[in-house]
């Protein structure tokens, strides 16, 4: 799809489908532009997706997130340091 974002889908048993987003996120240093730009190809193309596929995004947001892990129970644990950035 770009440099950036890579789709595969694949074919699962009995009429399933899974399609997997693998995706490198311009880093903190990149110009806004180019960061808008990158995530509004990744909304797009995750909203093509049809609903009864099982969607999987497997991502590097060049973000730090921190570790206030309360915040973020069931995704963020509890090993984290420093303060969220830009890109968090």
């Amino acid at each position: 799809m770009s440099s950036r974002l890579m789709k595969l889908q694949l074919n699962l048993e009995r009429g399933h489908i899974a399609t997997v987003f693998s995706c490198y996120a311009p880093s903190l240093a990149a110009a806004q532009e180019e960061k808008e730009q990158f995530h509004d190809q990744l909304s797009h193309a995750a909203n093509t997706v049809p609903f009864k596929h099982q969607l999987f995004v497997l991502v590097d947001f060049n973000a730090r997130v921190g570790q206030y892990f309360k915040l973020w129970d069931k995704v963020l644990g509890r090993h984290g340091i420093g303060n969220e950035n830009a890109n968090g």
